[in-house]
């Protein structure tokens, strides 16, 4: 029996653009525009953007603004090549627990409701549906989910 390969999670660079372009394109109708990235890894303090990598290859990425308390996470994705293999929920994760590590009090993300193998993901991590954003995506008017997990526990601050 063989070990699954090790995922690693490490901080993206502008190094990283390429590849993490080219898993957007290939996991959404309407990607984000290649300077959208740009801007937010070199440019916005509030964003940090992190890649999964086996084997030393970018098999996924994830991104989260962390502001007023809340991490909103912007983006995640997979290669379709890596799909089911754990990287979305490793990257989840991992940001998850960096937001508890900058004190953030909540998570929140918006998913496409047509989405339920993410909505299942999200779920399964602790969020939980607490709005609904209709004709949210531009490009095929779909509603957006936004979907929340609290981060501190109200009664002891953690």
């Amino acid at each position: 029996m063989t070990s699954a390969p090790s995922i690693i999670v490490r901080a993206a660079s502008v190094r990283d653009l390429k590849a993490i372009w080219a898993i957007e394109e290939a996991s959404y109708a309407a990607p984000w525009p290649k300077e959208t990235f740009f801007v937010d890894i070199t440019f916005n303090a509030d964003a940090k953007y992190f890649v999964a990598t086996v084997d030393k290859r970018i098999v996924g990425f994830i991104g989260g603004w962390f502001k007023e308390g809340q991490l909103h996470i912007v983006n995640v994705a997979t290669h379709p090549s890596s799909r089911g293999s754990g990287v979305a929920k490793q990257l989840v994760l991992f940001l998850l627990d960096l937001a508890r590590d900058l004190k953030m009090e909540s998570a929140f993300l918006e998913v496409r409701r047509s989405n339920v193998a993410a909505q299942k993901l999200y779920e399964g991590l602790g969020f939980g549906v607490t709005d609904l954003r209709p004709m949210y995506y531009p490009d095929n008017m779909e509603d957006g989910l936004v979907m929340r997990k609290e981060l501190r526990s109200a009664h002891t601050g953690d």
